[in-house]
C-alpha cells in the first residue's frame, strides 16, 4: 500500500469535512475534498483518487445516488468506496453494499480505526491489481506463445514449398527428363521464381529484425523508376500470370526520387503483391507514381479486389495479422508485408496508408522531400 495514494473525502458538513482531511493527510495520503455530490464527481474525474470516503446523507444526490452514478462511468466505475454516515440500520449497511461499498464506517468514528480501513481497503485492491496484472501477463504470455506456433508452422509452409519446387525443377534439369529445351527452360524458370520466393521470405525476416532492433537503413539514394520499382514489379507479376491481371503504369517523375533503396524496393513489391493477389482475374492493378520537388514522391497501388473495411485499415499494418486469422487464411504469406511496408517507410518521414476508395483497395506510400538531417549517398 503507498502512502502517496489519493483520497477524495465528499461531505456536506465543512468541520467535519476538514478535520477528516487533516487526519487522512498526517497519515501521508494526498487529500481533495468535495461539499457535495456533484461537485464530488467532478473532483473524482479531475483527481481519478484512488479511494473515495463519502458522506451518505448528503442533499442529492446523496451518497448511494452518486456511487450509482460514478459506477455509470468506465473511468470512475473501478475506485474503491467507503461510506461515513450516522445511520446504524442493518438496512442502510446492505443498501450500502449493494451500491458498491467497499466498506460502511458508522459516524462518529474512531480516527486510527477509519485509518485501519482505509490502510485495508487500499492493499485489498492493490492486490487484487497485482493478481490482475498477473493474470494478463499470463494470459498475454499465451496468446503469444501460439502466436509463434502458428508463425513457425506457417514460416515451415512457406518455406518448404518453394523449396520443394526448386529441388524437384533442378532434379528434373539435371537427370534430362524434358522432351524439348523449351520444356527444360520452363522448369528452370519455375525454380528461379521461387528462388525469388525465397529471396523475398529472407529479407523479410531480417528487415523484421533490423525493425525489432530499431537499425533499419535510412540512407537515401537515386531511385531509378525502371530498375528499381517497375522491373521487379513486372517480375513478380510473372507470378500472376494465370490471372491475366491488366496492369496500368501512371507514371509522372520530373524530378529525382531518393531513398533507401533495397527497403523501398522490397516494401513496395509488397504492396503491389497484395494488389496481385487480391485481384480478380482479368482485374486491373494501377500504379501511380509521381515526384515531388526535392527526392520525394507520392506512389499509389490501386487494384479491384475486396478492398479494406474502414474498421481495419489500422488493424492490416500489425505484424502477422494475416496469420492470427488461424486456418480461415485464404492467401499464403507471412502476414507482414504492410507491417514492413509501413515500418520502412515510416523509418526515413515517410507514411503509408489505406485510402477510400470506390472499388477495390488503394494504398498510398509517400516519399518525403529530402530533409537537412538525411543522408544522401550516390
Amino acid at each position: 500500500m503507498m502512502k502517496s495514494s489519493k483520497i477524495l473525502i465528499i461531505d456536506d458538513e465543512p468541520a467535519l469535512r476538514i478535520g477528516l482531511a487533516a487526519i487522512i493527510k498526517r497519515r501521508g495520503y494526498e487529500v481533495f475534498t468535495a461539499s457535495d455530490g456533484y461537485e464530488g464527481i467532478q473532483k473524482a474525474r479531475s483527481a481519478l483518487p484512488d479511494l473515495i470516503l463519502s458522506d451518505v446523507m448528503m442533499p442529492p444526490p446523496n451518497g448511494f445516488e452518486m456511487r450509482r452514478l460514478m459506477s455509470q462511468d468506465p473511468q470512475l466505475g473501478s475506485i474503491p468506496f467507503i461510506f461515513l454516515t450516522a445511520r446504524t440500520g442493518v438496512d442502510d449497511r446492505v443498501t450500502g453494499i449493494r451500491g458498491g461499498a467497499d466498506d460502511y464506517v458508522v459516524k462518529p468514528y474512531v480516527p486510527d480505526e477509519l485509518l485501519a480501513r482505509i490502510e485495508a481497503v487500499l492493499r485489498r485492491v492493490e492486490m487484487e491489481q497485482a493478481r490482475g496484472r498477473e493474470q494478463m501477463t499470463e494470459i498475454a504470455r499465451r496468446n503469444m506463445e501460439k502466436l509463434k506456433q502458428e508463425i513457425l508452422q506457417n514460416f515451415h509452409h512457406e518455406l518448404r514449398t518453394p523449396l520443394t519446387n526448386i529441388v524437384m525443377s533442378l532434379e528434373l534439369v539435371v537427370a534430362d527428363k524434358f522432351s524439348s529445351p523449351e520444356e527444360q527452360i520452363r522448369f528452370i524458370r519455375m525454380a528461379l521464381s521461387n528462388v525469388d520466393r525465397l529471396e523475398s521470405l529472407v529479407t523479410d525476416f531480417i528487415l523484421l529484425t533490423n525493425i525489432d532492433h530499431g537499425d533499419l537503413n535510412k540512407i537515401r539514394q537515386s531511385i531509378e523508376v525502371n530498375n528499381h520499382i517497375l522491373m521487379p514489379v513486372f517480375k513478380m507479376l510473372e507470378r500472376y500470370k494465370s490471372k491475366d491481371l491488366d496492369f496500368i503504369q501512371d507514371i509522372n517523375v520530373q524530378n529525382s526520387i531518393t531513398s533507401p533503396r533495397r527497403e523501398l524496393t522490397h516494401a513496395l513489391l509488397h504492396l503491389v503483391n497484395n494488389a496481385f493477389k487480391f485481384s480478380p482475374d482479368k482485374g486491373k492493378v494501377k500504379l501511380f507514381i509521381e515526384s515531388c520537388a526535392n527526392g520525394g514522391a507520392v506512389i499509389k497501388v490501386q487494384d479491384e479486389g475486396p478492398g479494406i473495411p474502414v474498421e481495419l485499415r489500422e488493424k492490416v499494418f500489425e505484424r502477422n495479422y494475416q496469420i492470427s486469422q488461424g486456418d480461415s487464411r485464404a492467401h499464403e504469406g507471412l502476414g507482414v508485408g504492410l507491417t514492413i511496408a509501413r515500418a520502412v517507410f515510416e523509418n526515413f518521414g515517410g507514411t503509408v496508408t489505406i485510402l477510400d476508395s470506390p472499388t477495390g483497395c488503394c494504398v498510398q506510400a509517400v516519399i518525403p522531400d529530402q530533409r537537412p538531417e538525411d543522408i544522401i549517398y550516390g
